[in-house]
């Protein structure tokens, strides 16, 4: 079985607070047209074999993690997975959450088990924070540690001109950094957001984009400082993406995401453009 799963952009992300070590997020994220291809072939035993991703070793691997849970749980055959990486590593775009939930997604469909089952709930928290958010896609708010999620309709397409950079951010030093923040950023009114996106007002609602953690990545590194000078010269307001490294400019319409892409290429940054999409993992 072979599927596409696609990458998310946390539109918002509001830090709350702090429970049992970890940190409690508001957060509205939607589904991109960037994709991983991942395959999923039955076993008649119970290993877990991933291939197209030998750069990370096997107890980190999320996909890996994701099928031997799933087989934990549900006592289920082993799979044969391969991945074709496209979703940028440790750029903020769920691409480790998406590889799981892709698996988790096949090895539903293989074994004829419900994806919307509670037990699948439970796999998809154990392995990451966004993997139930991958599962499904499309537009969610995420709480808690980013397992809990409402999904939403949307009737506007949004449209990212999108820039990645050649470094990967640490997640955990990313919030770290933030806890040691004198001043805390202002969290952004999700509600509003969410409103504005069901009754067709995406123009207004990517005005309100936030994310709590950029302050803090900013402070770790200055990887994106040249971006970030040019997009403020320019009066356009960019957006960093869970706890980065990519940075996106939102627009409600293609034609300007176009525009502004080709000049932040032409002015030596890493852009292209994508757009929302309403679901997370797609058969192919």
């Amino acid at each position: 079985m072979k599927v596409k799963v696609y990458a998310k952009l946390n539109l918002t992300l509001n830090i709350t607070g702090v429970k049992n070590g970890y940190h409690d997020i508001d957060s509205i994220a939607v589904s991109t047209d960037i994709y991983d291809i991942v395959e999923v072939e039955k076993r008649n035993d119970r290993t877990v074999n991933v291939w197209g991703q030998a750069e990370i070793q096997t107890e980190h691997n999320t996909a890996y993690k994701a099928a031997c849970a799933f087989i934990t749980v549900f006592g289920t055959n082993g799979a044969d997975i391969r991945i074709s990486k496209n979703i940028p590593m440790s750029a903020g775009m769920g691409g480790s959450s998406a590889d799981a939930a892709a698996v988790i997604y096949c090895m539903c469909k293989l074994n004829n088990i419900d994806v919307n089952s509670y037990r699948v709930y439970e796999i998809c928290s154990s392995i990451g924070s966004d993997v139930n958010f991958m599962l499904r896609g499309g537009l969610g708010r995420m709480s808690g540690k980013g397992d809990d999620v409402i999904f939403y309709g949307m009737t506007d397409t949004l449209y990212f001109a999108l820039t990645t950079f050649n470094v990967g951010v640490s997640s955990a030093q990313a919030y770290a950094r933030f806890d040691n923040l004198t001043t805390k950023p202002v969290c952004t009114d999700n509600g509003k957001i969410i409103k504005l996106f069901e009754s067709g007002q995406a123009k207004k609602a990517v005005k309100l984009f936030n994310n709590n953690l950029q302050a803090a990545v900013e402070n770790i590194s200055d990887y994106a400082f040249n971006y970030l000078q040019y997009c403020r010269k320019q009066q356009l307001l960019c957006n960093m993406t869970g706890s980065g490294s990519a940075y996106y400019i939102a627009f409600d319409n293609e034609q300007e995401a176009n525009k502004v892409a080709e000049k932040l290429s032409q002015n030596g940054f890493d852009t292209r453009v994508c757009r929302s999409v309403l679901r997370g993992i797609e058969e192919i």
